[in-house]
């Protein structure tokens, strides 16, 4: 009976050692795989954060190489972060701590508040523009390009912009036009017929030109140079022409003769 005992109690004790050697096995095993993954965890984490430091050098290249303004502003428009041209433009620092209400020129608050429930409203805005009061420059008009910026749950908490000074554009525009303007007064009025032509395809012609030969201006930008000529004059004027195009001459004169409507000389 007592060795029935003894062999009942080694059985249970080498069942014991056994299912602690498996355990010591397993728990060897899940500590090597542990080991591993987190080496494998480590060195992705190391090229994750490789990758978002360049991505973030390039970021930070382009911001700071943009030729227009950044201005990056929370909901409230207090403007937080501005690239250099920004600072060019407006003539401030984010340590100032301006808010963008402050710089609206005031004639156009008003429509520069609803443009920015619009863009709360909307995500985006684009061709925005209006005038602001800059530190140095005084008032300017600026083209905006703007967006919203949102959290992982898509909440927004801010807005960026870039910010184009068009003023001096808008002024070129301006005296172009005016410039224009006064040159098709002066064609208009001329006492010389004056036509324009690309290619030998009539454009454009004054009431003076339009009077002589018969045909009214819209008739005429439906004709070439070649039409309204009489054969003979053709290859000297186009001759002329040629040597023009390849700027061999700037200007050249001569005696031809042209067809009226009424097929008279």
């Amino acid at each position: 009976m007592g060795s029935s005992k003894v062999e009942i109690l080694e059985r249970a004790l080498a069942r014991e050692k056994a299912a602690r050697k498996a355990a010591e096995n397993i728990l060897e095993e899940k500590s090597l795989a542990l080991f591993e993954t987190a080496n494998k965890l480590k060195t992705a984490n190391k090229k994750l954060q490789k990758t978002i430091y360049e991505k973030t050098s390039e970021i930070k290249g382009v911001f700071d190489n943009l030729v227009d303004a950044y201005v990056l502003m929370d909901l409230e428009g207090n403007i937080k972060k501005m690239n250099d041209a920004a600072i060019d433009l407006f003539g401030f620092t984010t340590t100032d701590h301006v808010n963008v209400t402050s710089i609206i020129f005031k004639e156009d608050y008003e429509y520069a508040m609803e443009s920015f429930y619009s863009l709360i409203e909307n995500g985006s805005f684009s061709d925005y523009e209006a005038r602001v009061t800059t530190k140095h420059k005084g008032i300017r008009l600026v083209h905006i390009n703007s967006s919203i910026i949102f959290n992982e749950n898509e909440e927004p908490i801010g807005a960026q912009g870039i910010v184009r000074d068009i003023t001096d554009e808008r002024e070129v525009d301006r005296i172009f036009n005016e410039q224009k303007n006064q040159l098709t007064a002066i064609v208009e009025n001329s006492p010389l017929g004056i036509v324009l032509a690309k290619e030998g395809e009539i454009i454009k012609a004054n009431s003076t030109f339009v009077d002589f030969i018969g045909f009214e201006e819209q008739e005429l930008k439906k004709m070439s140079i070649e039409d309204i000529s009489f054969s003979e004059d053709v290859e000297k004027s186009m001759n002329f022409m040629n040597q023009m195009e390849n700027e061999e001459i700037d200007t050249y004169n001569i005696v031809k003769r042209y067809r009226k409507k009424d097929d008279s000389l």
